[in-house]
């Protein structure tokens, strides 16, 4: 039914082509005569972006500094979280049970103004996506089929688990005013340099072009270009029945700000280190045939126990999708591709040009294609009609861990 739903999408969305403007540069005076050697010809201007955000390299950017990934908790009961405003990508995707977890991705994890996290499990829809940008993956605990991934692909040497290699430390006012301890693992700078520096983890990489094919930042005012498709204001993702995330563009600040159902209804989505609510320039809602690896047995808990099928979330990274590009209040249809899990994340248009994507913070939303008739967004003119709020109102478990992530020795902080 899914791969129907594709056909049916591609069939139907169709999208005006778009031309980027670009400046050329003019020269003053005839060329042809004769004082032509005397000519001033104004260089190029030099084109020089992070590779996180195309944004123009600042006096302090670590050009050799190594992406750090870090699996966060989006579960309810966690939030707020801490760091995630200092993230220059965030992603979301839908794990087992019907709720979501994040992956921040951080070019010099150095920057970040206070902790990070509650950190949580890994899962291999997020390493797919952290492995072709060479990143350090930074988790506590992971699902049998990430370490597959892992082993498959020698990707040991990058991959730090928590389990056996602490760079968390528990929150224990955290836990003091009522937060399960599984919600109270956060990690610093200063910690993760010690355990870097303590296991011979390599933190420098240069890499050599952005990771997203940036719109030229002297060409745009701002690095920004105009979206040629319509107005979007509002956006309204679904994820499952108790999992939603909404963004609201700000004409002011020109972001969308992210807010997320919880348990008291829809809040915003604050960083508990400074108090701001998350906005990205950027907001990607790529659909995905999402299904569940088949349970081969192994789930066992302490004394030896099957614990049951986990559920593992399989994202279908080989077939890619559609989805819709939001920035500047505008929006784009696109077509999305992947390939195996060294590969590139690959957007285009949908005539399947690169798309030139605008300088900034990024969001991704991988949403599972049963939910794309829930998906919505409005413009200038019109407003998103009221929809049904089902609060889950009782107790929300964290399932499929093939290790007791938080069993372990670690230290914490008063």
């Amino acid at each position: 039914m899914k791969r129907l739903l594709i056909l049916l999408l591609s069939a139907a969305i169709t999208l005006t082509a778009f031309t980027g403007c670009v400046k050329g540069t003019q020269n003053s005076g005839d060329v042809n005569s004769a004082d032509s050697e005397d000519v001033y010809v104004e260089p190029e201007p030099i084109y020089d972006p992070e590779f996180l955000t195309g944004l123009p390299k600042g006096e302090d950017y670590d050009n050799d500094s190594r992406v750090v990934a870090v699996m966060i908790n989006n579960i309810s009961a966690c939030r707020p979280q801490r760091g995630i405003s200092d993230a220059e990508v965030l992603v979301e995707s839908k794990v087992e049970g019907g709720i979501t977890r994040f992956m921040a991705l951080f070019h010099d994890y150095t920057k970040v103004g206070g902790d990070i996290g509650p950190v949580r499990s890994g899962r291999d829809q997020f390493l797919q996506l952290a492995m072709p940008l060479n990143a350090l993956y930074l988790h506590i605990g992971r699902s049998g089929v990430t370490q597959t991934y892992i082993d498959t692909y020698d990707y040991n040497d990058s991959d730090l688990d928590g389990q056996y290699k602490i760079f968390t430390e528990y929150d224990q006012k955290r836990i003091n005013r009522g937060y399960s301890r599984e919600h109270t693992a956060f990690t610093d700078p200063e910690k993760m340099t010690e355990t870097f520096e303590k296991y011979k983890y390599e933190t420098k990489f240069t890499y050599s072009s952005p990771w997203l094919d940036f719109v030229n930042y002297n060409d745009y005012e701002n690095g920004i270009r105009e979206l040629a498709g319509e107005s979007a204001k509002e956006i309204s993702v679904t994820h499952s029945n108790s999992y939603r995330t909404y963004f609201d563009y700000n004409e002011e600040t020109g972001l969308y700000e992210m807010s997320q159902l919880g348990r008291n209804g829809v809040q915003a989505t604050i960083d508990e280190n400074n108090g701001k609510q998350l906005a990205f320039e950027n907001v990607f809602i790529l659909f995905s045939d999402i299904t569940t690896y088949p349970y081969p047995g192994g789930n066992l808990d302490k004394n030896g126990n099957d614990k049951g099928n986990p559920n593992y979330q399989k994202v279908d990274y080989m077939t890619g999708c559609v989805g819709y590009y939001f920035s500047n209040g505008r929006v784009e249809k696109i077509r999305w591709s992947k390939g195996e899990a060294v590969s590139i994340l690959k957007l285009t248009d949908w005539d399947e040009n690169s798309l030139k994507v605008n300088c900034g913070k990024t969001y991704i939303g991988i949403v599972d294609l049963d939910e794309f008739y829930n998906f919505a967004y409005a413009g200038d003119e019109e407003q998103l009609p009221d929809e049904e709020i089902v609060v889950n109102s009782g107790e929300e478990v964290e399932t499929g861990e093939d290790v007791t992530d938080y069993d372990m020795d670690v230290n914490v902080k008063g």
